[in-house]
């Protein structure tokens, strides 16, 4: 209990500093003086919530639990979210498994999803949507360097109510799951 009085003492440092600094006379009722007290009520604002979530804490452990456990998660799943070059690493341990395995044994499934991403690296359609915690795998419409009017056009792109169509993979958690999921069986164990 004795982090309960801590926010005494921060009140109390803070006082010491106020009283200890004080601004030069020549900056008084300018914006120096005005900027100075912004940032004087900005840290003192944040100061009470911290010692608010403090004192919070204590009072329901099991919600500071549930919050720091989900703000623990948020914070590695955004460390841990593949990129391209995750992807593009991924894809060819995949197709070099899959070259392995002689054409008829091979799964019809995985072997389409994989010339599916072939084709669209080729053509340059692949597109990848990072959203901090997960990246989005979408094949476009048209290639990223095409200058037609159907490709510029805001009309004849994918729009937002069909885009869930055009979604390739996700990516969460340094996989791409999709593409784990298509490779679990994709040799004569298939059946």
């Amino acid at each position: 209990m004795q982090f309960l009085r801590l926010g005494g003492r921060i009140t109390a440092l803070r006082q010491r500093l106020a009283d200890r600094i004080q601004m030069p006379e020549r900056f008084k009722g300018t914006f120096v003086e005005n900027w100075v007290q912004y940032w004087k009520g900005l840290v003192r604002d944040y100061t009470e919530v911290a010692v608010g979530v403090v004192r919070d804490s204590y009072t329901k452990p099991k919600k500071a639990l549930l919050y720091g456990t989900g703000v623990l998660f948020v914070y590695q799943a955004g460390l841990k979210n593949p990129g391209e070059e995750a992807f593009m690493t991924l894809l060819r341990g995949a197709t070099n498994r899959m070259i392995t395995v002689p054409v008829e044994l091979q799964n019809p499934v995985s072997a389409d999803y994989l010339l599916t991403l072939e084709r669209a690296i080729n053509q340059r359609k692949l597109r990848l949507l990072s959203l901090g915690i997960c990246t989005i795998l979408w094949v476009d419409l048209y290639d990223e360097d095409d200058c037609t009017y159907p490709a510029i056009c805001k009309y004849t792109n994918v729009g937002i109510f069909n885009f869930h169509k055009r979604i390739v993979d996700l990516g969460f958690w340094n996989q791409y799951w999709r593409l784990k999921w298509k490779m679990h069986n994709y040799d004569v164990n298939y059946l």
